[in-house]
């Protein structure tokens, strides 16, 4: 059992989070193998990972290569192995089966997936591999999203489970959220059944009209679908497949992806990746904002909506009035408002229901909040159910609207914040 880490292998260092988890690394004095497919690919990562911090020490930290020339060598080193490649079972095991045929024997392995059964991954290694084997799950970008969930399998030994917990908390001052062995943890498991709803929303409403009734006064830092185009389409589809199988579906979380997903990555149209193509959004010379129809998957001029309980709502934000905000939605009678309640229903329901599934059923809400606080900078599920008016009232809502009542959030005590506490998450534009 290591009891320092000194060096490390990112794999898939060419990646965003790989690359920019990576720079993270280097500027706590390790020494860092930045290996990709190939050499420049991998120093592309690097000029990525100083972009982000700045930092001459970055690339001084940094020694770049490719895995057919550099793996072997950098395995006779590292201490630990972060895995960042493709979500893609083949790819990561076939990449496994040489860091098992080279690893030091006490070095750790662990892999960054975001959706796939990590039982899965080290399933054919030795022995020793599992035993060193764990996930460290990072929130793109590293630099600004503070959560981590940890997860082991059945064979991972408690010393290096608990030595790397207590690493990425103490030394890289992560928030480390404890999950269980299940595909998509917590947060994703959360944050893209919302983004699937609404991708399935937009093809009837639209896209502007959805990102402007999903918005930042609802308690995110970007609009759903403008996020989309940050992680990439490519992506979100990866995820919401694998999500799809390994997890249960049912009518009201269900991750199936309308048909128009897949055209939009057929054409090349993956988000902010490919600005010449767009995304759910594309910006022309000049400035000019236009918006994906999904019917045609062209591009249409913005309308700019206007419904007047989101003006009173962000009204309400803008003077610190956050309840009020709410109760501006909550009554009003128009389809777009039950649209907003809908959602906000899906995430507090769903959030709760994961509690004892994802995380342990004595910690309550608490590592759900901290996840999709410190991963995604959305409001956390409790704060959302103070802000409906407290347990009572959502639990009266949920009913209302046929909705499944966790057991965790009738059993839950009354969520408590301060404004001071909620005025990060709502922002009046």
């Amino acid at each position: 059992m290591i009891d320092a880490i000194k060096s490390v292998i990112v794999l898939g260092a060419s990646g965003a989070v790989g690359s920019l988890l990576g720079g993270l690394l280097a500027q706590q004095g390790l020494k860092i193998y930045f290996l990709s497919r190939t050499y420049e690919k991998a120093m592309s990562g690097l000029k990525r990972a100083v972009a982000q911090g700045r930092s001459e020490v970055i690339s001084r930290n940094i020694v770049c290569g490719d895995y057919e020339h550099h793996l072997e060598i950098a395995l006779n080193e590292a201490d630990w192995i972060v895995e960042c490649v493709t979500e893609n079972l083949e790819i990561k095991q076939k990449i496994y089966e040489k860091i098992d045929l080279h690893k030091k024997p006490d070095a750790i392995v662990s892999s960054t997936t975001s959706s796939l059964p990590l039982s899965k991954l080290p399933e054919v290694r030795s022995e020793n591999f599992k035993k060193h084997f764990l996930s460290t799950h990072f929130y793109n970008p590293p630099g600004k999203m503070l959560a981590c969930e940890i997860t082991s399998t059945q064979d991972t030994d408690p010393e290096v489970y608990n030595f790397m917990k207590s690493f990425i908390e103490h030394k890289l001052r992560r928030v480390v959220i404890p999950t269980k062995n299940v595909a998509g943890f917590a947060g994703n498991r959360i944050a893209f059944l919302l983004f699937n709803q609404i991708t399935v929303l937009a093809e009837k409403y639209g896209v502007e009209i959805l990102d402007y009734l999903i918005g930042p006064y609802t308690g995110r830092i970007m609009p759903p679908l403008a996020t989309l185009d940050l992680v990439g389409l490519d992506i979100h589809k990866a995820i919401i497949e694998n999500l799809h199988e390994h997890t249960h579906n049912d009518a009201q979380y269900s991750f199936v992806s309308p048909d128009y997903i897949n055209t939009m990555i057929q054409n090349g149209c993956l988000g902010n990746k490919t600005t010449d193509k767009g995304g759910f959004y594309k910006k022309l010379a000049g400035g000019k904002l236009m918006f994906l129809d999904p019917a045609t998957c062209d591009y249409v001029p913005a309308i700019e909506p206007h419904f007047a309980f989101v003006e009173k709502a962000k009204h309400k934000i803008h003077l610190g009035l956050y309840k009020e905000a709410f109760d501006a939605i909550k009554t009003d009678l128009c389809r777009e408002a039950e649209i907003v309640m809908d959602i906000l229903c899906t995430y507090i329901s769903y959030s709760y229901s994961l509690i004892g599934e994802v995380t342990e059923k004595k910690c309550g809400i608490d590592g759900i909040d901290k996840v999709m606080s410190y991963g995604f900078n959305w409001a956390p599920p409790s704060l959302m159910v103070n802000m409906l008016g407290g347990k009572q009232c959502v639990l009266e809502l949920l009913k209302e609207k046929k909705y499944d009542i966790p057991e965790p959030l009738i059993n839950s005590l009354e969520p408590e914040f301060h404004i001071s506490s909620a005025g990060k998450y709502f922002l009046a534009r």
